[in-house]
């Protein structure tokens, strides 16, 4: 066989799929067109790209829920994304979907989160408003500019549409029972985004947005137990019969009944008495977890860090001007060694003149681990001995 008969045969692989799946054959294609590769498929290279790229790397020092973690068995935003890749290759493959644009899109669907999880999304948010920026922050529309702008040196990724839009389409916090694609998007409406309105424009992106969920709050539940946060006794009884307790019976239930609800339809779906149950248990997790004083506590010192670091690095470009002072960024880095990443960070984005300094805060603040964010706070503002 050779390298003609391999991507022949891998197209009429696609063929075997449901009429509601994503044809790599049929994508609309990249802003920057690139040749074939004779061993994958344009969905399957994006998954590459992604896996490869240093914004997926830092998601294993990112929070999920409970900000920089001590203990190892607590999930960090890398294993939730591969959760959700794991959980949605399992329904595609059922549903006959496109498996390589469903884990693409799945790895790639937090890359905009910023540190210390939704506390810190939340938190640049509300300082992008408070600074006149309507749009403020959201992760999702974030994501796509980190794909789109912030890696390889500003270059991007160079992704597939069906990714771009996967990724800035999945919106895991709303619930919903039905997610149908928006199959009149394209291109230039992708571009247009600015809230969290838009629905997803293939079944995949539909299914990893269902799939979101479904990771997260099996999990969370467990590790609420494991923190001490929630005792099993403590979990509703109707949850505890008829979803479960642990996070295996927990996604099991969701992902039996997403498969069946969903066969042979143009929607992802789950049952009323399935999502009745999903929607317990979230609101469950929301006040014995979420929102849980501890929590909550360690979430306003984490939101101390970001509001220092914002306006601290604000005034920093201002300083130096942008970095051209090399005298000022010299003593700064001196005192401070984790500021010369933002001046290669600056140096290495594709800025221009008109980009807003608030902007190139955010951008740069997002990037971070809860680690960086944690030492870039400690070195900036804290003194550290003359001697």
């Amino acid at each position: 066989m050779n390298q003609s008969d391999i991507a022949g045969y891998l197209l009429q692989e696609e063929k075997r799929l449901s009429p509601f799946a994503t044809k790599s054959s049929e994508s609309l294609g990249r802003k920057f067109p690139i040749d074939p590769d004779p061993f994958r498929l344009e969905f399957a290279r994006d998954n590459t790209r992604i896996l490869h790229c240093r914004p997926f790397r830092r998601l294993k020092h990112k929070t999920q829920v409970f900000l920089s973690p001590d203990n190892d068995h607590i999930c960090t935003r890398m294993e939730h994304v591969l959760h959700v890749s794991s959980i949605a290759t399992v329904i595609g493959r059922c549903l006959r979907l496109n498996t390589d644009l469903i884990h693409a899109i799945a790895i790639g669907h937090d890359l905009g989160h910023a540190p210390f999880g939704h506390v810190g999304e939340r938190k640049l948010n509300n300082l992008l408003v408070g600074k006149g920026v309507k749009d403020g922050f959201q992760h999702e529309l974030h994501g796509l500019r980190v794909v789109d702008k912030l890696t390889h040196f500003g270059k991007g990724l160079n992704l597939t549409y069906e990714v771009r839009d996967g990724i800035m389409s999945h919106c895991g916090e709303k619930f919903e029972q039905k997610i149908k694609p928006d199959r009149t998007k394209d291109l230039h409406t992708l571009e247009k985004v600015k809230d969290r309105t838009s629905y997803p424009a293939t079944l995949e992106g539909c299914l990893v947005r269902m799939v979101d969920r479904i990771a997260f709050l099996g999990r969370d539940l467990e590790d609420g137990i494991k923190a001490g946060l929630v005792k099993k006794k403590d979990i509703p009884k109707k949850i505890a019969k008829e979803l479960g307790i642990e996070n295996g019976k927990i996604i099991g239930s969701l992902v039996n009944d997403t498969i069946t609800c969903s066969i042979d339809r143009d929607s992802i779906e789950l049952s009323n008495e399935m999502f009745e149950l999903m929607t317990l248990l979230r609101d469950f997790n929301y006040a014995s977890i979420y929102l849980h004083p501890e929590v909550e506590r360690k979430a306003h010192k984490a939101e101390m860090i970001l509001e220092h670091l914002f306006f601290g690095i604000l005034k920093i470009l201002k300083e130096t001007d942008y970095g051209k002072d090399t005298a000022t960024v010299n003593q700064l880095t001196k005192d401070a060694p984790t500021i010369a990443t933002l001046f290669n960070f600056i140096r290495n984005s594709n800025y221009t003149e008109n980009t807003l300094d608030t902007r190139m805060v955010t951008d740069y603040i997002a990037g971070m681990t809860d680690a960086f964010a944690q030492r870039s706070y400690l070195q900036l503002f804290l003194p550290s001995p003359v001697i």
